[in-house]
Order: structure tokens, then C-alpha cells, then sequence
């Protein structure tokens, strides 16, 4: 697969680790002339040094040959531009742009790019529901929250601790995907007993999550 990524530091240097070592065909675009020499001695990958929303630094970055344009620069504007410029100049099918201000997510997808993310957004509901409750050891928005990835560790006093899955009132739109028990993975049926120290992998919307870990926990959050 051939990817161009645009901007970011942190973030687009650990990119390029993991895609290059899943062996795709990566192009970088930095506008910072040293920071493009620490990437061009780190990564074995074309490095462009230019700024990623002019279209023809796009095209040094054969843009036309790309499956994918990734676009992380700081600023919104750009990265919509990049996108932008990607899509309906280019004809690249798919483009993933973050953005710095959640707000301009939506703006994002009613102008065409759907795959837009915010950090902050995800961060703050990260903190948010690992702050309200102890028992939860790992939490996800999926699709800017429209679904959350939970991780409930059983401990012996729960509610749900000796039943099976099928005594359990599971709300309609939840699921408990998985079960980590030591070292095993569980995918559950109706007849699988919950254990203490169990962890619980759940799927649900945001409107199902607190009643997912009451019934689990016994308590509100």
C-alpha cells in the first residue's frame, strides 16, 4: 500500500515506524528543514520538505500513486486542504486527517472527509470515564464516540461474578465481545460463567455504557 503522510512530529515518526515495518510503501512531507533530516537518517522512506497543502509538493510526493493521504499537521485548515486537494484534485479514495479542535469535526465530514478525528475529543472521554470509575482499566471512543470499548476487571463481591452470560440482563445494543482470563482468550457463549478476575471486553454505545457497568459492577457511575 502506498501511503503519504503529511506533518506531525511525534506522531508521524511513530507512524512511520509501524507502517514500514508492516512493509508499505510510505512518503513523508515535512515543512521543517532539520526535523526532515532526522526523519530522512531514521526512516527508509522518500522525505519531501515543503509545505503539504501547495499541490506541487503534493505531486514531488507522487500524490497520484497514493492509497491513502494522511494528513497531521497542527493545523486544521491545512490538513482540510490537504484532504481536500487529495480527494477531488488527486482522485485519492481515502484520506484520514486529525484535528485539533473537536468542533471542526463535523465540519470536516459535511465537507467530504469522513475520517476525522479529534485527540483532544478522544482524550477528554478517555479521562472523563476512567475518572468516574476504578474498575474501568481501559476505555475507546470508536467512530468519535458513537461507540465505546470498555475493559471491566471482575472482582468476587460483582453482581455478575459465578453467572453465566445467559442469566445476565445484557442490554440490547451492548455486547461483552471477549473474556481475558489469565493468559487464554474467551470468545462467550450463553453458557460461560463469568469468574472473579475476569476481564470483560464490552462494546456499546455511549447510552449503554453506564447501564453495562452498573449490571456489572452493581453500582452507578
Amino acid at each position: 500500500m502506498n501511503i503519504v503522510m503529511v506533518g506531525g512530529r511525534k506522531k508521524i515518526d511513530f507512524l512511520a515506524k509501524s507502517l514500514l515495518a508492516k512493509k508499505h510503501n510510505i512518503t513523508i512531507i515535512h515543512d521543517n528543514e532539520s526535523y526532515c533530516k532526522y526523519l530522512s537518517r531514521t526512516h527508509d522512506a522518500p522525505i519531501i520538505c515543503g509545505d503539504g497543502s501547495k499541490s506541487y509538493i503534493l505531486e514531488d510526493a507522487n500524490i497520484q500513486g497514493a492509497d491513502i493521504v494522511i494528513a497531521l499537521t497542527p493545523k486544521d485548515a491545512d490538513n482540510l486542504v490537504i484532504c481536500q486537494l487529495a480527494k477531488k484534485v488527486y482522485g485519492v479514495k481515502r484520506v484520514f486527517a486529525t484535528v485539533s479542535n473537536p468542533k471542526n469535526v463535523e465540519v470536516f465530514k459535511k465537507l467530504g472527509i469522513n475520517s476525522a478525528i479529534s485527540s483532544t475529543y478522544i482524550m477528554a472521554g478517555i479521562i472523563e470515564q476512567m475518572a468516574a470509575i476504578d474498575e474501568i482499566y481501559d476505555f475507546m471512543p470508536i467512530e468519535q464516540g458513537q461507540i465505546v470499548m470498555m475493559e471491566i476487571v471482575v472482582r468476587d463481591h460483582y453482581p455478575v461474578c459465578g453467572k453465566t452470560l445467559a442469566e445476565i440482563d445484557i442490554p440490547e445494543q451492548a455486547i461483552i465481545g471477549c473474556i481475558i482470563r489469565g493468559v487464554s482468550s474467551i470468545i462467550p457463549k450463553g453458557k460461560t460463567i463469568i469468574q472473579a478476575d475476569d476481564k470483560l471486553i464490552i462494546l456499546s454505545p455511549p447510552q449503554a455504557q453506564r447501564e453495562m457497568v452498573k449490571l456489572i459492577v452493581g453500582r452507578d457511575i
